[in-house]
């Protein structure tokens, strides 16, 4: 696979796009773009740390109720895990673990919805804050809005440990999750706008890889700490590693000259040409001309999120929040099947972390030699197979994990290339905003997907959901063009053309 990235960049030449303006005076990729990737992707941490943290947070406990209603002078033996309508209190069995907040709060029987509940909120966080930070990026800029987002993360996931009961404690879950969207949406477009068409697919795929090892640290978390304020405060210390942004991260040079700020852009891209051993003359006159042809091509008012559904991007739009909804209904239900597959919690976890890294340095292939089109629907239609597939053969332990790590790889591979391709469908004017709307979509199917995880009910109805989904998604992909060797726009006008 090594081999298969190194053949990538050195034959990148032969069937890259051309080269805009601002690609041709700070070059596609050089040290200057290897910093903005490596500093602004290490946000992805955080990200994994956020969404999957529930997983050691409410594990599944052994409790029985030590405390009768005195009135009541029955006897009889206390089953274990059984509720009792006149029960006073109940004694936990935590396992492996010292506290969580299921016996911190008594999260079981008549209050046991509480604990998916939370989880709950949280994506509901991560959707209003996809919502919000993808319009304030386009609006006021990517470093500002991202250095609010970053802080946020920081000072909310300190809070989190020191929640006196479960209402703050998920009302900050929400906060949490509302600052983390910012980082994952502001974070892939400044990495998208920095790096030349060249190595867009590249530097799309690789800066999943700090997400995944966020996802397969939060176990070694929990080892360590096994009680549930320990281990969120565990979580929160290596995010101030991020203070960092306030001394490092620099505006998007292309958003600058999207607002017209060039001398701005100008000083950024001087800079970052001498990083890279370019010349440096002719700068400003070019960053000029590019302002003025965007701002010629342009004639709409401040962007807003009603422009997502124009003409021009209607069918993009309702297209892309469909294939990302059912990617979250996937990606996050298929994960939490997988992890379901061992009796050890800390085992299971890692392992399904770890079987999509091998699926995302493979999207850095496919993307790059089939497309992004072809990639998704060859990915939706494969992974969907692979689950109805599961539905259908014996219930082993073998045939439950070959396939259900097929259809996680499967979702992997989607989830990471949609990433690219939604970027490159929209103009800089509504890029935020268009990644905002589709994460947020992410977002209402990754609320979903534990629903239909547990419908034990009808054991045959995740499977049939879990693989129809991707395969819907593959023949929307079909209504959506090509993006491959294409260059980024900037004005909605240069859409219709």
């Amino acid at each position: 696979m090594v081999q298969t990235i190194q053949k990538i960049i050195q034959n990148s030449a032969t069937d890259a796009p051309k080269e805009d303006i601002l690609s041709k005076l700070i070059g596609q990729f050089g040290v200057w773009q290897f910093i903005v990737f490596a500093s602004v992707s290490l946000v992805k941490l955080s990200s994994g740390w956020v969404q999957l943290a529930i997983l050691f947070l409410t594990p599944a406990l052994t409790f029985k109720c030590v405390e009768f209603n005195s009135a009541n002078n029955d006897t009889f033996i206390v089953k274990n895990s059984t509720c009792y309508k006149d029960c006073l209190s109940y004694e936990y069995d935590t396992g492996q673990f010292d506290n969580t907040i299921v016996s911190e709060w008594d999260l079981i029987c008549e209050r046991k919805w509480l604990a998916s509940f939370t989880q709950m909120v949280l994506q509901l966080g991560i959707l209003v804050g996809s919502i919000v930070f993808g319009f304030l990026a386009d609006r006021f800029g990517r470093k500002i809005t991202f250095l609010i987002s970053v802080t946020s993360v920081i000072v909310v996931g300190f809070g989190v440990p020191f929640s006196p009961n479960y209402t703050i404690f998920t009302i900050l879950r929400f906060l949490l999750g509302f600052a983390t969207a910012g980082t994952m949406v502001i974070s892939f477009v400044i990495i998208m706008e920095s790096v030349g068409p060249k190595f867009r697919e590249l530097a799309g795929c690789l800066f999943q890889v700090p997400f995944i090892i966020g996802h397969m640290t939060v176990p070694l978390f929990a080892y360590y700490y096994r009680s549930w304020n320990t281990y969120t405060l565990a979580l929160a210390v290596p995010t101030l590693i991020y203070l960092g942004y306030f001394f490092l991260l620099t505006e998007s040079p292309r958003w600058l000259i999207s607002v017209g700020r060039v001398d701005e852009a100008a000083t950024i891209i001087t800079r970052a040409a001498k990083m890279n051993n370019l010349s440096t003359t002719k700068i400003k006159e070019s960053l000029t001309l590019m302002s003025e042809t965007i701002k010629n091509d342009s004639n709409e008012p401040k962007p807003n999120y009603l422009q997502l559904l124009h003409s021009s991007l209607r069918i993009k739009t309702i297209c892309c929040c469909f294939i990302w909804l059912i990617s979250g209904v996937t990606f996050f239900g298929l994960n939490q099947y997988i992890s379901q597959t061992s009796p050890d919690p800390f085992i299971s976890v890692a392992v399904a972390a770890a079987i999509q890294i091998p699926s995302i340095l493979l999207s850095i292939w496919l993307v790059r030699y089939f497309g992004r089109k072809i990639t998704t629907i060859a990915g939706s239609c494969l992974g969907g197979l692979c689950i109805i597939i599961l539905g259908c053969v014996p219930n082993t332990f073998a045939f439950k994990l070959t396939f259900g790590s097929l259809g996680v790889s499967c979702s992997s591979i989607v989830a990471t290339t949609i990433y690219i391709y939604t970027s490159e469908l929209y103009p800089t004017v509504v890029r935020n905003m268009g990644m905002g709307a589709s994460s947020t979509a992410m977002r209402i199917g990754s609320m979903v997907a534990p629903f239909i995880s547990n419908m034990s009910a009808v054991s045959w109805l995740p499977t049939v959901v879990f693989g129809l989904a991707p395969i819907v998604a593959g023949a929307l992909c079909f209504l959506l063009p090509e993006t491959k060797g294409t260059r980024l726009l900037d004005s909605i006008d240069e859409v219709e053309k």
